[in-house]
């Protein structure tokens, strides 16, 4: 509104000439601009508003005496600031009409009180007259879903907990080299989970945890054993698991902004060989080289919610599968012609990287999709109860800094 004119960007309230004797605000050097004003909510409070209010540049006047004798003076109020606790209405507008001043939390750098009483009372009774046309300009103008709403009642049922049974279901790498030879050595192994506190024989498997832009699972297991007979094979078996979830405003195929939530998987499985070998003549073992290699393996969805051109709100789901991306080497003289296919079988990874019930082809089809399906529907009805008389549509859908889902609607 201050962009566009329709709310001052200057505070003028005069009552010099009047018992108050002071005035905030007037013509050149006293004119008191401001600064785009600020308004903060609480999602734990949703009824109430913080504005907040800071003075650019101008003067409070003020007469020192009484009388035709009486001299003018000024007090510079650049950088003074001021926090109102303000309403929210029923239909989501900014109710100005009551706002109370909060001069504890504000920054009036001046030691005479009443001069900061007047300023107090003067930019309470100016924001107060711009009332009517804040509530005006903002009451069903936006819709705010709180980001724990959206959480509890769509993305935890329809996408965070079944897809927590999924990977839930996969086999636990730490179990890989059970009936395998080679006895584990427990103190160079790791079982990282996250959300648990996750060793090798407690059986616990990670859960999603919170973000600050959405949420994340990692599934990390080391494994660390010796082979042994006249060749001693140091071996370690890595895998590490990771899927993020996170909700933010990114740009559509359009280019302008939408409400988009990502789903990212990856996948990184890393081998590792160190070989002594016993020579014949001394019977002890010398260490004669080593070899690694890895593969990592990612998909990626993004659900965008869209408002189109004719108001309507649409979805699209768009998939992202990379190639394996692999990288290995050998030291020593490790004598192996090529150590990716000779430790690593990247083609019986990507198949079941592929086919297991938390891949992508599943997670999208049973997952995304519908949750797209369903949140689509909400947010129509959602505009239909603001708007039940078809005159407001949907003009955007946007993620806002706090992690609310913020539906904004127009002609």
């Amino acid at each position: 509104m201050q962009k566009d004119g329709s709310l001052p960007d200057n505070v003028d309230v005069d009552q010099l000439m009047t018992k108050a004797g002071m005035a905030l605000g007037g013509d050149g050097v006293d004119r008191v601009l401001i600064q785009p004003i600020r308004v903060d909510t609480d999602p734990a409070n949703p009824e109430a508003a913080r504005v907040i209010i800071e003075v650019l540049s101008g003067n409070l006047r003020f007469l020192n005496g009484y009388g035709p004798k009486g001299q003018l003076l000024r007090q510079n109020v650049a950088g003074w600031k001021i926090e109102f606790a303000a309403r929210i209405s029923d239909r989501g507008g900014l109710a100005l009409a009551e706002a109370e001043a909060n001069p504890e939390q504000g920054q009036l750098s001046c030691d005479n009180v009443l001069l900061k009483n007047y300023f107090v009372a003067a930019m309470t009774e100016w924001l107060r007259g711009q009332a009517q046309n804040v509530l005006a300009r903002t009451e069903g103008r936006f819709a705010v879903i709180p980001r724990n709403e959206f959480l509890r009642c769509y993305l935890r049922p329809l996408l965070l907990e079944p897809l927590q049974v999924r990977l839930d279901e996969l086999p636990d790498f730490i179990h890989s080299r059970e009936g395998l030879a080679g006895e584990l050595k427990a103190s160079e192994c790791l079982n990282e989970k996250s959300g648990v506190e996750a060793t090798l024989y407690n059986g616990a498997r990670a859960e999603f945890v919170p973000t600050k832009a959405g949420w994340q699972y990692r599934d990390h297991v080391l494994l660390h054993w010796q082979e042994a007979n006249r060749t001693l094979h140091d071996r370690e078996s890595e895998q590490d698991v990771h899927c993020t979830l996170a909700l933010a405003t990114q740009p559509g195929e359009d280019g302008r902004p939408h409400a988009t939530l990502d789903i990212i998987s990856t996948l990184t499985r890393y081998e590792w060989d160190s070989v002594k070998q016993e020579l014949p003549a001394s019977r002890q073992r010398t260490y004669m080289g080593k070899a690694w290699a890895r593969a990592t393996l990612q998909w990626s969805l993004r659900i965008q919610w869209l408002a189109a051109a004719d108001g309507s709100i649409r979805m699209t789901v768009q998939e992202r599968k990379g190639m394996p991306r692999t990288d290995a080497g050998t030291t020593g003289i490790y004598v192996v012609s090529d150590p990716l296919p000779h430790l690593i079988n990247v083609h019986r990874i990507c198949q079941w990287w592929e086919n297991h019930s938390a891949s992508l082809a599943p997670v999208r089809s049973e997952l995304a999709e519908p949750l797209a399906a369903a949140t689509t529907t909400v947010f129509e009805r959602i505009v239909q109860a603001l708007a039940p008389d078809g005159n407001r549509h949907c003009r955007g859908l946007r993620i806002n800094e706090r992690g609310d889902i913020e539906m904004e609607l127009g002609e």
